[in-house]
């Protein structure tokens, strides 16, 4: 790595660091942090290894929020291995513009600041691309064995990794590249990815399969279209890449040496557009297409302009962000931006009560996570997730507490069972704490 570039990573790096341990955990990391808190082969709404990286993040607790710090060096590595995918093919100024299209992206720059499983799926995509060129130009079978580890450990990480197979199927199988695969080598991937998905793979099996099913009914769940489906995701999808760098990877025809970017570029992008014809399709789902697209938008003549104005635009979104988030004021505007610090402010004011309950597992999750207490979601409030599989669900006591939306209803089950509820107080506009008692 040039001199140059390593300067760029670190300092990015830095700045990431410390803005992850001053920002508090959204609803959704909250969320994961409670999955660590609770460790599993795998989990009812993803895969396991968001949780490992919480977990892993526990040593940090009371240095901020980094419990973040170690998905965050996992998202900054992406980078350096996507330097190394494109060292053989692209120039040290290109690789640069690389680097500034990435770290600008709203979901690759800033965005890797929130821990999703977007982070370790993104990564071992990457490795996989890695080991899978490496493969076809060594031969080696030392390249198939971490190409499999590689991609069972995506599979630990997010489902969306199973659309790898036949992107690389249709590379090679498009530009006649089967003659330098080895069969040896195609078996030991299968293998060693079963052996790394182990954990997923037996969750499953003792549940039903209910992971893999939820996830494919959320994605592919509706039976009528909505047109906005499509427009909005293809809306979003040239938004977050840019315009600009949309349109630079369109116009792109690459060299046959980085022809595989084509494939992994476009590939996912086009099959989520296929299945927002099924269902609503979220904006991050292609996410790991990006790395690719970024590579075929550096082969326009224009990118370098293209890239300053890319990376100017989103330069001034993330600091309207990172400025909403340290200024009340501002922050008040949006709900979901100010969402982290009002569980925060409740989880104070509720520190007293016990058992304390949720209404969803936003909420139990962020008063969990703030108070470093247990806080469960009351049994049939919302949709099922992962704290429907506590006992805890269903109080075995003869009191307990309730914080709720005020809007929102209760559970049948607690009149069936004739429980009593009284409101002991409003906590801001919206929410309400009741006290709830077996008569």
């Amino acid at each position: 790595m040039k001199k140059d570039i390593k300067k760029i990573w670190l300092i990015s790096l830095f700045v990431k660091l410390v803005l992850a341990a001053l920002i508090p955990l959204s609803a959704d990391e909250a969320y994961y942090w409670v999955w660590a808190q609770r460790p599993q082969l795998s989990y009812f709404d993803h895969p396991p290894f968001v949780a490992w990286l919480f977990y892993a993040g526990d040593i940090f607790q009371g240095i901020g929020h980094a419990v973040r710090w170690p998905a965050v060096l996992m998202a900054h590595l992406t980078l350096l291995i996507w330097l190394m995918i494109l060292k053989p093919v692209i120039d040290e100024p290109k690789q640069k513009l690389w680097i500034y299209l990435a770290l600008f992206s709203p979901l690759l720059g800033f965005g890797s600041l929130i821990v999703t499983p977007d982070i370790p799926i993104l990564f071992f995509w990457s490795l996989a691309i890695y080991f899978s060129l490496q493969a076809l130009k060594e031969k080696s079978l030392q390249q198939y064995v971490f190409l499999g580890a590689a991609l069972g450990l995506g599979f630990c990480s997010k489902y969306h990794i199973v659309l790898f197979v036949p992107c690389l199927m249709a590379y090679l199988s498009l530009e006649k590249l089967w003659r330098e695969v080895r069969l040896k080598g195609v078996l030991l991937t299968l293998i060693v990815g079963l052996i790394f998905c182990a954990p997923v793979i037996q969750w499953n099996v003792h549940n039903d399969f209910a992971s893999f099913e939820f996830q494919l009914k959320h994605g592919l769940e509706k039976s009528t279209y909505q047109w906005d489906w499509t427009v909005g995701y293809i809306l979003g999808q040239i938004l977050i890449l840019f315009p600009l760098t949309f349109w630079a990877a369109v116009k792109a025809w690459p060299a046959r040496s980085m022809r595989w970017a084509l494939y992994f570029g476009w590939g996912p992008i086009v099959f989520f557009l296929l299945t927002s014809f099924r269902a609503l399709v979220e904006a991050n789902w292609p996410i790991i297409a990006y790395p690719s697209i970024f590579c075929l938008a550096l082969l326009h003549p224009k990118i370098r302009l293209f890239t300053k104005i890319h990376s100017s635009f989103w330069a001034l979104i993330t600091l309207i962000v990172i400025t909403s988030l340290f200024v009340p004021q501002i922050r008040s505007l949006n709900e979901k931006i100010e969402e982290p610090y009002v569980f925060q402010q409740m989880a104070t004011e509720l520190k007293e009560y016990e058992p304390l309950y949720g209404s969803s597992y936003q909420m139990s999750a962020s008063l969990w996570y703030f108070r470093k207490s247990p806080v469960y979601k009351l049994k049939d409030i919302s949709r099922y997730d992962f704290f429907d599989t506590f006992p805890e669900a269903s109080p075995g006591v003869s009191k307990f507490y309730l914080v709720k939306p005020e809007v929102n209803s209760l559970p049948s089950w607690l009149f069936e069972q004739q429980w009593q509820v009284k409101e002991l107080k409003k906590l801001g506009s919206r929410f309400v704490l009741l006290e709830i008692s077996k008569p």
